[in-house]
């Protein structure tokens, strides 16, 4: 099976606002259909795209509240990134990707005030830790499939020297202990370059905007309702 990972926010105990970590993975069961479909996204929401990844200036201090072209390029469209999306883009992906059943969708989530100290000491660490856990509560509660397991994850918040850990660490802890019958192997990718990371990228941001905002519910309710939504584990 090959699953697609990226998280919003942030572990760091001081984050006062900013409370939660969201991990999202996207478990793709028809990627050839899936990429007809990212590209019909793409086609049907430029123009709405292009728009929200423009700088947005306060009208009254002429300030840019937030900053844009991490899209697009020069006006050339290079990634989807959840952060640029406002609720009713969000919205449209949602209702868009739900209704053809291409993928699973499984979260992980982590609030700042509930961790022990400890996970606040290695965030690399702690972050795979969260992986394992939830792939080996998935498995064996069979959310997911106990097979061979290919993961692919945005590189931007991977030390180059660090690349190779989260492989043998699921091998190690997973494989080699008996605990699921298959093996792990783990690539990093610049998300730009990912169509499917790309997908997870916006997920994460949407469940990490309901958990901050409580906006989501109706969208989340959809993915339950359509059978995309299977799980969310809660690292405590």
């Amino acid at each position: 099976m090959n699953i697609y990972i990226d998280e919003s926010g942030s572990i760091n105990k001081y984050a006062t606002n900013d409370q939660y970590f969201v991990v999202s993975m996207i478990h793709v069961l028809d990627p050839v259909a899936l990429e007809r479909a990212y590209k019909r996204f793409i086609s049907s929401n430029y123009e709405m795209l292009l728009d929200l990844d423009s700088d947005k200036v306060d009208d009254m201090t002429g300030k840019i509240t937030k900053h844009g072209g991490r899209m697009f390029r020069d006006g050339k469209f290079r990634e989807l990134k959840g952060a640029q999306f406002d609720r009713d883009m969000k919205h449209i992906f949602v209702d868009y990707f739900s209704r053809k059943h291409h993928f699973d969708v499984y979260y992980i989530m982590m609030k700042n005030e509930n961790l022990p100290n400890r996970f606040f000491d290695n965030i690399s660490r702690t972050f795979n830790f969260s992986i394992k856990s939830a792939l080996l509560y998935f498995i064996q509660n069979g959310y997911l499939p106990d097979e061979d397991c290919f993961l692919q994850l945005d590189e931007r918040n991977e030390r180059v020297e660090n690349k190779s850990f989260l492989e043998n660490y699921l091998n190690t802890e997973l494989s080699l202990s008996g605990q699921v019958a298959g093996n792990f192997s783990v690539s990093y990718f610049d998300s730009a370059c990912n169509k499917f990371v790309q997908i997870a990228d916006v997920f994460s941001n949407l469940f990490y905007s309901h958990l901050q905002t409580g906006h989501y519910t109706d969208e989340l309710e959809l993915m339950r309702e359509l059978g995309i939504l299977k799980g969310v584990y809660e690292l405590t």
